[in-house]
């Protein structure tokens, strides 16, 4: 059993220890250079969006769709899970 403790405390240590490290330097660089990719990202949507709008203007328009799709999906999604567990306590009723 005090292997197992053991194992598990080291792996979690390895892999936590190296993203930690990736995550600080990320935050760094980020705080450093936030207004050069900030302004990229903003040309950058200019030019591949029609008219120039921006990605973010384009995105304001169309998040009403987009939500919409998320709740129709989620709607079906639970009406299957229902319909699926009322079709299981049906078969075993008949089983018994």
């Amino acid at each position: 059993m005090r292997r197992v403790q053991f194992n598990a405390v080291f792996w979690t240590l390895v892999i936590a220890i190296p993203f930690t490290i990736l995550a600080l330097i990320g935050v760094a660089f980020l705080t450093e250079n936030l207004t050069i990719i900030s302004r990229a990202i903003n040309e950058f949507s200019r030019s591949i969006t029609v008219g120039g709008r921006g990605l973010f203007i384009e995105f304001s328009a169309r998040w009403p769709e987009i939500a919409g799709m998320v709740i129709g999906m989620i709607v079906l999604l639970t009406i299957y899970l229902f319909a699926q567990n009322a079709n299981k306590t049906e078969d075993n009723k008949q089983i018994k």
